[in-house]
């Protein structure tokens, strides 16, 4: 099973909106989702503590920031 990462914090609502978003179409798609707190981990949030929710799938070179809507993860998911 492939994996994506999605970088969120507690209370973002924005990364709430996001999960509702995503969930459903990472289990379309099959795919596992790690959810990495950017306050549990220091390069997270060097990297996106200004721009959660963030999705980061290893086959692409570039993450999806927010804001995204459906056709856009279908887009970027493998």
């Amino acid at each position: 099973m492939q994996s994506i990462r999605f970088y969120t914090t507690s209370g973002c609502h924005l990364c709430d909106e996001a999960w509702q978003l995503l969930e459903p179409v990472a289990r379309r798609r099959g795919l596992a989702v790690e959810h990495v707190d950017i306050m549990d981990d220091p390069e997270a949030e060097a990297d996106y503590a200004e721009a959660i929710p963030v999705i980061v799938c290893d086959q692409r070179s570039q993450p999806l920031y927010w804001p995204f809507d459906t056709a856009d993860l279908y887009r970027y998911l493998p």
